[in-house]
């Protein structure tokens, strides 16, 4: 059996290439350029494909002997909406395209989505599958119109849809930011109130994306791949304090002041055309108070469960920063 993955340099996607081996599967990357692979990938008994998802004619090929197609590739970060859409929309059409056209005898076609696509809950109870999307960010629309378009592509092509919330573990450079942060004493909050949310680590999604593609009854379906129970970011202060045996100095920033550091770094990014870790779309994200799902959809019809447990993770994350010099 053959996969080939999207986005396999990525930080998940490097996790989900290494899962696929493991389960037994000949596993084949898609990179813009046929060159040696990265740190996370060297070494792995991989094959390359030279191909971008926004170059039509470079998919066809890439896509025609594959059994499972697992699409990470994208932007999460980005200068303005239209390369959102460009990338996250235009981009998964461009590769579903390909697979049509190819007439392959694919098995699954797993687009590998976010909670940003559905938005947080609004009245502080996990979001499930069947709940109407409310995106807030250009980000989470951008994702949410490529599960769109992914739907459009259901009676042709066998889609199964993921959503995991925040994801964290090795080689992650965002959830990094919190555990350097509790690792020098400092816990940054914003303003507001406690804010909540679903995690999932990152050997865990990959379980569970595999999972997924090979469940029969996930066709069509779509699915929120997190921990079974959800937690406040003060929970995951008070567990990175134990875990560096070091008090937190909470830090408030005012809600005011965090929009002003978004604002600058948004109109900063624009002339230098360069992303920054906080922008506008990513302030409209942070504001929000309740980024939590429910995942008894996918425990109940991939088998998908959590194997690990949070503090668990965190120390195993927080072990692989401080090995490989990170912290």
């Amino acid at each position: 059996m053959k996969a080939i993955v999207t986005g396999a340099r990525g930080f998940i996607g490097s996790f989900l290439v290494e899962e696929l081996l493991a389960s037994g599967l000949e596993v084949f990357c898609l990179l813009r350029q046929k060159k040696a692979a990265n740190d996370w990938l060297a070494g792995l008994p991989i094959q390359i494909i030279a191909g971008d998802i926004l170059q039509s004619d470079s998919l066809q090929a890439a896509v025609k002997e594959m059994d499972y197609v697992f699409h990470l590739a994208g932007l999460t970060k980005a200068i303005s909406r239209e390369q959102f859409y460009e990338v996250n929309v235009l981009g998964t059409i461009n590769l579903l395209d390909a697979v049509r056209d190819c007439k392959s005898n694919i098995k699954r076609f797993v687009l590998v989505s976010s909670l940003a696509a559905a938005g947080p809950s609004l009245d502080g109870k996990p979001l499930a599958e069947a709940d109407s999307p409310r995106p807030i960010s250009d980000y989470g629309r951008s994702k949410l119109q490529a599960e769109q378009a992914a739907l459009d592509f259901a009676r042709d092509v066998p889609i199964s849809i993921v959503r995991p919330p925040a994801v964290f573990g090795p080689r992650d450079r965002d959830v990094f930011t919190f555990f350097k942060f509790a690792h020098r004493g400092w816990w940054p909050t914003m303003s507001g109130g406690p804010r909540y949310a679903s995690l999932v680590y990152v050997k865990d999604l990959a379980r569970g994306m595999v999972a997924a593609a090979k469940t029969p009854a996930a066709v069509g379906q779509t699915y929120y791949l997190c921990n079974d129970d959800f937690c406040s970011w003060d929970e995951v202060a008070e567990m990175l304090s134990d875990i560096f045996a070091r008090p937190l100095r909470r830090i408030i920033v005012p809600i005011s002041l965090a929009f002003l550091a978004a604002t600058a770094s948004d109109f900063t990014g624009k002339i230098l055309q360069k992303t920054f870790v906080m922008n506008l779309d990513k302030f409209q994200e942070l504001k929000a108070t309740h980024w939590i799902c429910d995942n008894s959809k996918a425990k109940k019809e991939c088998g998908f469960h959590a194997q690990y447990g949070l503090l668990e993770a965190l120390a195993e994350t927080a072990e692989w920063y401080q090995t490989n010099g990170w912290l």
